[in-house]
């Protein structure tokens, strides 16, 4: 957060030269902007003061104050409490001294119905959401573009953004509308990486600053309208994470929350264990009475399914674990989407190589064809019944 401070000094007259007083410090409000998202949502605010040799200490004792009580009022000790939506300059003063902080109280638009094919956005344009009518949802968390300056760089984690899968994302879901006639949901993070990461934790996505952690909720939110629209539409559902890899092997990576070392099992012991209920295809495996390793790596898995199609993925019959190799299992999303912590719909990520896949965009049409193709025939096989007739 930006500290917004104000420095008050004085100054005298002697025997006819200038001289300089004093000067108290500065004092600074943090944190330096915050958001509340509903009426009544409360924020606390600090003042603190620092002396001439940089010592900071907090001032209990401050005078506060709102530039728009309409927007929120002041509970006195740096608290206030949103009344409306806008944003209302908040002040504390102490010593004569006087420092500034923005509040911001966001009041989304209730939506009673979400319809198919309108684009849905959240603050600022951050997140989006495009509802469908199939039992599928597909959302890219890295390929975001926007850059605010009102959000802060993420100082840790990976902040390197999978090029073109917002892009590849969009022609996945133009690829199954041409294909069934029916379109999946979409849920976009227009964030660059470097801002927001969705993929994982808040605390780790967000790094504390309020306008990210709350794109972060937009987003994660509307995976939850979409899931929870497919639940109550079709009874079970399949969510695809869209994301992008630079690992040295050109080959799709299909995470299910099963590591290397545990692909590399038999297909006897993969089938048998209890992998199953740690999956993101828990429910899947459940409903459909398969086994782990039938769905995952089977010959009607969407591995098998990719590689028959001429695009190269792992697990398949053909390359059943990573073999030594680098390999994403799945991420945040994939655990929190998914079925293995409970719910009908159930999870893949798909991680995709760049060269002949996401570098041009012919090529993200021709595989997103590919994949619509690889995923129809995936939910006529596991979900029967669910699809239009075709």
């Amino acid at each position: 957060m930006v500290l917004l401070t104000v420095v008050v000094g004085s100054a005298g007259c002697g025997d006819g030269e200038g001289s300089v007083g004093p000067i108290p410090g500065s004092l600074s409000v943090v944190p330096g902007a915050e958001l509340v998202a509903e009426v009544g949502g409360e924020r606390l605010f600090q003042a603190r003061l620092e002396d001439a040799d940089g010592n900071l200490s907090l001032v209990t004792d401050a005078t506060w104050s709102t530039s728009d009580p309409s927007v929120a009022t002041s509970l006195g000790g740096g608290r206030f409490r949103a009344a409306g939506a806008g944003t209302t300059v908040v002040a504390a003063e102490a010593d004569g001294l006087r420092a500034t902080a923005t509040l911001e109280v966001y009041l989304a638009d209730p939506v009673e119905e979400w319809t198919a094919g309108e684009t849905y956005t959240g603050r600022q344009d951050y997140a989006e959401y495009i509802p469908g009518t199939l039992p599928v949802v597909v959302s890219a968390p890295h390929g975001g573009l926007l850059e605010p300056d009102e959000i802060p760089d993420r100082t840790f984690g990976v902040l390197a953004t999978d090029l073109e899968t917002q892009d590849l994302a969009r022609r996945i879901r133009a690829a199954l509308l041409d294909r069934l006639g029916a379109a999946p949901h979409l849920v976009i993070s227009r964030l660059d990486r470097s801002k927001l990461d969705p993929n994982r934790s808040i605390e780790e996505a967000a790094q504390d600053d309020p306008f990210a952690e709350h794109a972060w909720q937009e987003y994660h939110g509307f995976v939850d309208t979409a899931r929870a629209l497919v639940a109550r539409g079709y009874g079970s559902g399949l969510y695809l994470d869209i994301h992008g890899h630079g690992h040295p092997v050109d080959r799709v990576e299909l995470g299910y929350l099963l590591s290397a070392d545990e692909l590399g099992r038999s297909d006897e012991e993969l089938a048998s264990g209890s992998l199953a209920a740690e999956s993101s295809v828990r429910a899947l495996v459940a409903s459909s009475g398969a086994s782990l390793t039938e769905v995952v790596r089977g010959e009607q898995s969407l591995g098998a399914l990719l590689q028959a199609r001429g695009v190269r993925a792992v697990p398949s019959p053909s390359e059943p674990d990573p073999a030594g190799e680098p390999y994403f299992t799945g991420g945040y999303s994939t655990r929190r989407h998914g079925s293995r912590d409970g719910g009908t719909v159930s999870g893949i990520q798909l991680e995709h190589h760049f060269d002949g896949l996401r570098d041009t965009p012919e090529n993200r049409t021709t595989y997103a064809g590919v994949l619509a193709s690889a995923v129809e025939v995936f939910l006529r096989q596991w979900y029967p019944g669910l699809l239009p007739d075709g």
